[in-house]
């Protein structure tokens, strides 16, 4: 999912296509309680992981948070807990920001302690959240197509557009913020400062996460059917895992770029670790 090669010209335009092996490289133990999202903490060379536990949307107090290393291993299987329906993260430094439903957590990962809460009581479900190099925090609100953003401190809606389709998975970058519709298979780049949008991919159900591939394309989820795509710098897209007959659902994934390692919470019991070679 990683790489990108180079592989052949026509005229003065490269075809570029994606030609890493993918191997499964370990399952973590059957420990976990609907694993949602999976994120890298480089400082810390640790993924935490968001477990749901219990039913969608339940106000229940059973959500919690892990730790695991990148071999799989199961650092502390509750790390967080008391969370309600604990979905994606962001991370800012020592700060970790999680999902949950019509909260967005923030938890200071240095001491293991809740710092603040952003309630908004209007949200419907906060899905993914991504950060911002500024430490800017972006929310999907996945139930009433809206981004919300944090900073200063203060969350308010940043965008509600009709071309926001249950938006699911972000992802920033310089410029960008990319989002995933789940409703109708597409993917959108919006500009942080015009919030100007254009379309870099479609056609893909059941949008979910989506990570850099650390060079120009990335990896997405297409969760309820288990698939894992790669998209190039063109938009075009690669199926490089397909887990549906063996009924593994892949949802907001993780992608370590130094280890060329894809990190996939299945929303049952495991987590599964991929290496990505040439």
């Amino acid at each position: 999912m990683k790489k990108i090669s180079l592989l052949l010209f026509v005229g003065l335009i490269p075809v570029i296509v994606f030609s890493q092996k993918i191997t499964k490289v370990w399952e973590s133990d059957s420990l976990f309680f609907k694993p949602e999202s999976a994120l890298y903490d480089s400082s810390k060379k640790i993924i935490y992981i968001s477990n749901i536990n219990g039913e969608y949307l339940a106000k229940d107090g059973n959500g919690f948070i892990s730790r695991i290393k990148t071999n799989g291993e199961i650092e502390m299987l509750k790390w967080i807990d008391g969370l309600d329906n604990p979905q994606g993260m962001g991370l800012y430094k020592n700060k970790l920001y999680v999902a949950d439903i019509n909260r967005v957590i923030q938890i200071n990962t240095n001491t293991a302690k809740i710092e603040k809460i952003y309630k908004v009581d209007s949200a419907k479900f906060f899905n993914d959240i991504a950060s911002d190099t500024n430490g800017d925090i972006y929310v999907s609100d996945c139930f009433d197509n809206k981004i919300y953003k944090i900073s200063n401190e203060k969350i308010k809606v940043w965008l509600e557009s009709d071309f926001l389709s249950k938006p699911n998975g972000l992802l920033c970058t310089k410029n960008d913020v990319l989002v995933l519709n789940m409703k109708n298979q597409t993917a959108f780049a919006i500009n942080k400062l015009t919030k100007k949008s254009q379309e870099i991919f479609n056609g893909i159900d059941n949008l979910d996460g989506i990570v850099s591939d650390g060079e120009n394309g990335y990896i997405v989820s297409g969760a309820w059917q288990g698939q894992l795509f790669h998209i190039d710098s063109n938009g075009s897209k690669t199926l490089i895992i397909d887990l549906g007959k063996e009924k593994i659902i892949t949802a907001d994934i993780e992608y370590i770029v130094n280890e060329n390692l894809l990190i996939v919470p299945t929303l049952d019991k495991t987590v599964i670790g991929y290496q990505l070679t040439k």
